[in-house]
């Protein structure tokens, strides 16, 4: 503050050098300008009071700044660690879902499988019984045809003349041969 006043001192006296006056005057009116300014300036005291009230504003001022950067920085690094636990408390959850969703995935192969298995003997025993029963059923249902046959081929043997053979079968009775006329007493 102090090199601003002798600026401005300097260039005032620069201007009147080179003003159009002459010496006497310039030099009275220059004597009369300064007084009138140290008339406005506070004197050297006040000047150090007023020095000294700045500074320590300036120097509060650079201290509260340098707590709230302090702050800032402190809330920083809590909120970065705090998002840090939770990634990492995210990331385990998932690696727990992982496992657990495997787990599920072997118990329902393993629970498949062994339906599968178990469906798989089940066809198979049924199947068998069926065929044990297919059989049982096969060999009644075969004596039982084949004496059917030896009924049917009795009966015929006795119906049928014996001179001319019938082209049909003799299992069917009601078929008449051609060659066989019938009896017109029948008729």
């Amino acid at each position: 503050m102090n090199s601003f006043f002798k600026g401005i001192l300097v260039g005032v006296g620069v201007g009147l050098l080179v003003a159009p006056m002459r010496g006497e005057e310039m030099r009275r009116l220059l004597s009369q300008r300064l007084e009138e300014i140290r008339g406005y300036l506070p004197e050297s005291d006040q000047l150090n009071q007023y020095t000294q009230q700045i500074s320590g504003r300036v120097s509060q001022t650079a201290s509260n700044l340098k707590d709230y950067t302090q702050q800032a920085a402190t809330t920083a690094k809590s909120a970065a660690s705090n998002l840090s636990d939770i990634a990492q408390n995210a990331t385990s959850t998932v690696k727990n879902s992982a496992s657990n969703l495997g787990s599920i995935a072997k118990s329902a192969t393993s629970d498949v499988k062994q339906t599968a298995k178990e469906t798989a003997k089940d066809t198979t025993d049924m199947a068998k019984q069926a065929a044990k029963s297919a059989a049982t059923s096969s060999s009644t249902t075969d004596s039982a045809l084949s004496k059917q046959a030896a009924q049917t081929t009795q009966t015929s043997a006795t119906n049928t003349p014996s001179k001319t053979a019938a082209p049909f079968p003799a299992a069917y009775p009601e078929y008449v041969s051609p060659e066989v006329k019938k009896n017109p007493e029948s008729q």
